[in-house]
């Protein structure tokens, strides 16, 4: 982690630190409790990998509300490199896995130290993060990684994710260690069922029944006839028979073996408990969801996340004056969003009309490659300004007038 080594901080001797009240349990991560789950690790991926779909911009609104994406350090690190080991879509895909695995994720961003522009972005997976504050009420955070290093950094220098915020007054989770004390619950009844279903396939591959050989043999006698009583069941299964010959010394006897398996019902209640927690449907989890489907995910579980990431990033990033003067940060949607070829058809109609969207625009939606001139904007003539509306009427009339008199 040698990434702090170029950021200059002040200093404040560990002696003039307290702990934080009722913040004294540092921030323990448990994303290894709930990673041994296969569909945990779906359900982070579904959400992980739609959100990164969403394109980072540093825009700044006019007046009029119109929005001009802004160039510089900033732009350059959000659209094309975050640092030198992630892309975009690797940024917010790990950003994500982070706040889903540990229900926080802390972004710390790298600045040049002569020029203090902007370098890198850096999402931090510590061990433990502890919260601590100086002897004049500056909040710090203590972070301690799996390679023994420890660095302490003021929390307004990191940018920080938080899911199911509300009882800790930093972290979200359920308490200071950001634990997923309720779907640890449901996961070990689902593994206890699942560890059932797995017994009872083995219970079936177990003895069926008992061969009985009346007489007093030696063992190497014993031996011979289970060899035998072995060659005649193959010979059996390669004939396709359900007789095996026995001679009048053995005797089988079958046991009954009747495994219980988990209705599936229960299994898919359990599940759907699972999926629940993380906001995914079956239909999403499946990759197997129509255009309403799809919609109410976006719009339940990655539209929130969208929105405190750019929230976050602009807060960190920018400056009191940028962000009073109309800069931000913002995620969008336009690759993201899933809506059948007809939707996509009427829209288009619609926001063509309209004059909101350029024909290339509109080749985008429809997957097509722009063409050139295609960056004008088309406007239907059934369409009229509204401040004018009233102007178009009476002319109307006025016309209309006119033509009455000419008949008389």
């Amino acid at each position: 982690m040698g990434i702090f080594k170029r950021k200059n901080k002040t200093q404040v001797p560990i002696a003039d630190f307290n702990f934080l009240n009722k913040m004294n349990i540092p921030l323990v991560p448990f994303g290894t409790n709930i990673t041994n789950s296969d569909v945990v690790m779906m359900c982070i991926d579904r959400i992980a990998s739609q959100c990164a779909k969403l394109k980072m911009s540093y825009v700044k609104r006019g007046e009029k509300g119109e929005q001009k994406e802004k160039n510089g350090d900033i732009s350059f690190v959000l659209k094309h490199r975050p640092n030198e080991l992630m892309t975009p879509y690797q940024f917010i895909y790990k950003s994500v896995t982070l706040l889903m695995l540990n229900n926080n994720c802390f972004i710390y961003p790298l600045y040049d130290k002569e020029t203090y522009r902007l370098k890198a972005l850096y999402p931090l997976n510590p061990t433990i993060v502890e919260p601590v504050i100086d002897s004049i009420g500056g909040l710090f955070l203590n972070f301690y990684f799996e390679d023994g290093k420890k660095y302490l950094l003021p929390y307004e220098n990191v940018m920080h994710l938080k899911r199911f915020y509300g009882k800790d007054e930093i972290y979200g989770g359920t308490n200071a260690k950001g634990e997923h004390s309720a779907l640890l619950k449901t996961l070990k009844i689902n593994d206890a069922l699942l560890q059932g279903v797995e017994g009872a396939i083995y219970s079936s591959f177990q003895i069926k029944g008992l061969l009985k050989i009346n007489g007093m043999l030696k063992e190497s006698d014993k031996q011979k006839q289970i060899d035998e009583f072995n060659r005649l069941l193959e010979k059996s299964i390669q004939s396709k028979s359900s007789v095996i010959p026995l001679d009048s010394k053995a005797e089988y006897t079958p046991l009954t073996n009747d495994p219980k398996l988990i209705d599936s019902d229960t299994l898919k209640f359990i599940q759907s408990k699972i999926l629940d927690y993380f906001g995914v449907s079956q239909e999403i989890l499946s990759n197997n969801y129509d255009e309403n489907q799809f919609n109410a995910f976006y719009e339940s579980t990655i539209e929130p996340i969208a929105i405190q990431i750019s929230e976050v990033l602009s807060n960190g990033l920018l400056t009191n004056n940028q962000l009073e003067n109309g800069e931000e940060i913002i995620l969008f949607s336009e690759r993201l969003q899933y809506a059948s070829w007809q939707t996509k058809v009427n829209a288009i109609e619609k926001l063509m009309g309209l004059g909101i969207m350029s024909l290339n625009e509109s080749r985008g939606i429809l997957g097509l490659e722009p063409v050139e001139g295609g960056d004008k904007r088309l406007q239907s003539l059934n369409y009229v300004d509204a401040t004018k509306a009233n102007k178009y009427q009476v002319n109307e009339d006025d016309s209309s007038k006119k033509e009455d008199e000419n008949d008389e």
